[in-house]
């Protein structure tokens, strides 16, 4: 579990979140023969590295080391790479896996000015609920890029079984594209996350295991009664990212105009204009060729093998539920309008190399 500075109004849950995947553990009776070690940050310049075991039927922490960063060295390759290479000296593995919690833009740059918490201060009256969304994202200082977090994944040497975000937005053709060498598959929602954030306590096993479809199938059990029933999990296939983004260079040749009215589009965001589209049904609006069409589905397919969605999801942005028609357990921003983020986007690595 990675849980860099994300600012004083999420670090509690963050707590929370470990107890959970503790709770997990002790309800399992162990962690049948996987080590769980979590790095978290308590405030700007204080982090820490704990090991978790179980023992007589409760889990028990050991804080293995104790970092005073005079700098963000978290936001860096190098600095998050050590921190891995850190992990995996304490838990020598076959194979690793990542759980990060933060806040989460998707695959927006550091600094990009959008819509800040305190845009928004006026929507935090009654019947506001609060999701994973900004805070101390405002302050770039302490943002990462997912470009970056890839480059430390690899220069730390060991490719992910897995990396699960436990923030907003993270669910995304862009950052799966800019993962693909970094992990083989990316868990995460394609919308805000409420605060609670994922259900440790009834996923934990299943993420022990690796047992996709158990993740999913707990994520969408907690959120479908969960107090706003808000909630969409993608699991994605980041081998199959490459081979996506070949039939898409086609479906862009050949469509070089886009969608005439985004409006149609499956939105799965707070923004205006949106950021976010459901991935799916973009394409089903812009591709006309059947052929071409249907060598998409089948691609997609292959590329989210897992995925779950209640009927509505909810924003703190705009503080409402919106409907959910169509969901594929990703989303692009190609078809977007928003001024932004139109320029950042053209310098993705999954649009150069889809246009």
């Amino acid at each position: 579990m990675y849980m860099p500075w994300s600012g004083s109004s999420i670090y509690s849950y963050f707590l929370h979140n470990i107890e959970s995947f503790e709770t997990a553990i002790e309800n399992n009776n162990g962690l049948e023969g996987n080590a769980l070690l979590v790095f978290i940050s308590e405030d700007r310049t204080t982090s820490h590295l704990i090991k978790i075991t179980y023992d007589n039927g409760e889990c028990v922490r050991d804080t293995l080391k104790s970092y005073n960063f005079s700098e963000c060295n978290y936001t860096t390759a190098s600095g998050i790479a050590s921190i891995i290479t850190d992990a995996m000296d304490a838990a020598p593995a076959y194979s690793y896996a990542m759980a990060i919690g933060c806040h989460g833009m998707g695959w927006i740059p550091i600094g990009t000015n959008v819509t800040t918490r305190s845009r928004t201060t006026s929507l935090n009256g009654a019947g506001i609920q609060l999701t994973r969304f900004f805070g101390d994202t405002s302050n770039s200082n302490y943002q990462t890029d997912v470009t970056t977090l890839a480059d430390g994944i690899i220069l730390a040497g060991k490719k992910m079984e897995y990396i699960l975000f436990d923030d907003c937005y993270m669910s995304n053709i862009e950052t799966a594209y800019d993962l693909r060498n970094a992990t083989n598959y990316l868990i995460a929602s394609t919308c805000e996350i409420m605060i609670e954030g994922m259900p440790y306590a009834e996923i934990g096993v299943d993420l022990l295991n690796n047992n996709y479809k158990g993740i999913v199938d707990g994520f969408y059990d907690f959120y479908s009664t969960y107090s706003t029933p808000c909630g969409t999990i993608g699991v994605t296939d980041c081998s199959e990212a490459e081979e996506m983004a070949n039939i898409m260079l086609q479906i862009n040749t050949n469509y070089p105009a886009g969608v005439n009215d985004t409006d149609e589009l499956q939105q799965l965001d707070g923004y205006t204009p949106s950021i976010f589209y459901d991935f799916g049904d973009y394409v089903s609006h812009l591709c006309q060729d059947q052929y071409l069409l249907a060598a998409f589905n089948e691609q997609l397919e292959r590329l989210v093998p897992y995925k779950a969605a209640t009927e509505t999801y909810y924003s703190q942005l705009t503080g409402r539920q919106r409907p959910i028609n169509a969901f594929s357990g990703l989303t692009i921003s190609d078809p977007t309008t928003n001024q932004s983020v139109i320029e950042e986007m053209t310098q993705t690595n999954w649009h150069k190399a889809t246009h």
